[in-house]
């Protein structure tokens, strides 16, 4: 059970990576002078979109990392679970974004984050699973 607990745990933290480092590429072209700004902003942050982004980049791993914390109580790894059935969903729907608007940068992120989706899924599948 250790080895499990020790994947799912690597994985959420990976995953708090990737979306660091997603965010990141999109910003390292103001080094060579680019303008990244969207070209219809208006100047002003969404508060909806950036709690969205907190919550998935953060919260949401940073709860999972907890439940792993507290394994030993079913209900830590049914929520565990939920949380990343929610992430790999999220992780592949964003891949899908990479059909519409092309970004050879992101083809390097995008697609690890669904695959370590998957896996925290499946992981977390085995971890409800098990017998106490």
């Amino acid at each position: 059970m250790d080895t499990k607990i020790s994947k799912v745990s690597l994985i959420w933290v990976i995953i708090m990576v990737g979306f660091a480092m997603h965010m990141l590429t999109d910003i390292l072209p103001i080094f060579w002078g680019a303008d990244i700004a969207m070209p219809d902003a208006s100047g002003e942050a969404s508060t909806g979109m950036m709690l969205f982004m907190i919550g998935m980049a953060f919260f949401v791993p940073m709860c999972g990392l907890l439940c792993m914390n507290y394994r030993s109580c079913k209900a830590m790894r049914v929520i565990n679970l939920v949380l990343a059935t929610v992430m790999m969903l999220f992780n592949l729907f964003h891949a899908t974004e990479l059909l519409s608007e092309f970004n050879p940068v992101q083809l390097l992120i995008h697609p690890v984050m669904a695959v370590l989706g998957i896996y925290l899924f499946v992981y977390s599948i085995r971890m409800v699973k098990q017998k106490d």
